[in-house]
């Protein structure tokens, strides 16, 4: 069976590839929330797991680049 959603494909590559333990949908939603909501606060006002999660975060978003869109 074939996935037409793009990111079913990129995301089970990253998965797979670049971080195996993490929970995609979560890593998805607090980037957007970060990136949109929290984007004036400081690198410091972030925990070092919210900081670790966010380049994650980053990794996935130069995997996929119409995730940005």
């Amino acid at each position: 069976r074939r996935s037409t959603d793009p990111l079913v494909h990129h995301g089970r590559h990253f998965g797979r590839s670049i971080h195996a333990l993490c929970n995609v949908h979560a890593l998805v939603n607090n980037g957007i929330i970060r990136a949109g909501e929290r984007s004036e606060e400081p690198e410091d006002a972030f925990t070092p797991q919210e900081r670790r999660e966010h380049l994650i975060f980053l990794q996935l978003l130069k995997s996929v680049p119409s995730l940005e869109e």
